[in-house]
């Protein structure tokens, strides 16, 4: 299951296969939001999370809001969370969102197709590393 962690909201991917990532949907970031990704992700059967984080948060004072997440989210799972880089990942699915013709910035496309390009690209560093 792939996440990306933002401030208002929270935009998740999943990957049936473990090869495809999909944009599958987007919650409110909210005092339940670790609770209610558990549950999405117990009803998808997910085994791991990966969660975005941005390049620029690793030296920035930012990065403990990922990290504090990643601890609940493996606390309430039990399962692995990894974080992973994020850097234009909601840039990239602005473009992809605009050049398949939709107009306008809507945040909740945007949201779960970011979450599903850091699916890919874990997804993806995976298979080069099983091959």
């Amino acid at each position: 299951m792939g996440i990306d962690y933002g401030g208002k909201r929270i935009g998740i991917a999943t990957s049936a296969s473990g090869v495809l990532a999909t944009p599958h949907s987007v919650i409110e970031n909210g005092g339940d939001a670790v609770d209610r990704i558990a549950r999405i992700g117990e009803e998808l059967e997910a085994d791991i999370y990966v969660v975005g984080i941005a390049r620029r948060s690793r030296t920035t004072a930012g990065e403990q809001k990922f990290h504090d997440f990643a601890k609940s989210l493996r606390q309430r799972t039990c399962k692995t969370v990894v974080l992973w880089d994020e850097t234009l990942s909601t840039v990239e699915a602005a473009a992809r969102l605009r050049d398949s013709g939709r107009k306008g910035r809507d945040q909740t496309d945007i949201d779960m197709y970011a979450a599903a390009i850091i699916l890919q690209a874990y997804l993806d560093e995976q298979g080069r590393r099983a091959s």
